[in-house]
């Protein structure tokens, strides 16, 4: 519901959200993804930022994975390509890539287009990262 729009979650999973952003009242693990899913598939850059911001402050691995994840979620042709570039940073670590470029291919037939294109003109940066190994042939199944 919350990634088709219904009014009534996006509003809930926005608050939840903001509660969570400003540490009012955590979101329990199972709640993370579908909340954060539902804000950025309707956020702005605003929304990415705070989640790229959770990302940075986050202080176990399984967190900053659960956000690499669902950052393809974001629906604007620009915040796609902040968040592929994003996937390429030091912030990211190098196994963790193709999770973050598989999170928008698989977010949206824009994000499918724009992460092949961010392969296809990365493909030397990216194929000596993993020097054909099997996150490679992962990346292009993806």
């Amino acid at each position: 519901l919350g990634k088709a729009g219904h009014k009534a979650t996006l509003e809930e999973a926005r608050r939840r959200f903001k509660e969570h952003v400003e540490g009012k009242h955590l979101l329990s693990a199972d709640l993370r993804s579908p909340v954060y899913v539902t804000v950025l598939k309707h956020g702005d850059s605003s929304t990415l930022d705070t989640m790229l911001k959770l990302h940075k402050q986050a202080d176990m691995q399984e967190e900053k994975n659960r956000i690499e994840r669902v950052l393809g979620a974001i629906s604007q042709p620009e915040l796609i390509q902040k968040v592929l570039t994003f996937a390429l940073s030091e912030e990211v670590r190098p196994q963790d890539t193709v999770s973050v470029i598989g999170g928008v291919a698989g977010g949206s037939k824009q994000g499918r287009k724009a992460a092949w294109k961010f392969v296809r003109d990365n493909w030397e940066e990216l194929y000596n990262r993993y020097q054909g190994g099997f996150l490679i042939s992962r990346l292009i199944k993806v």
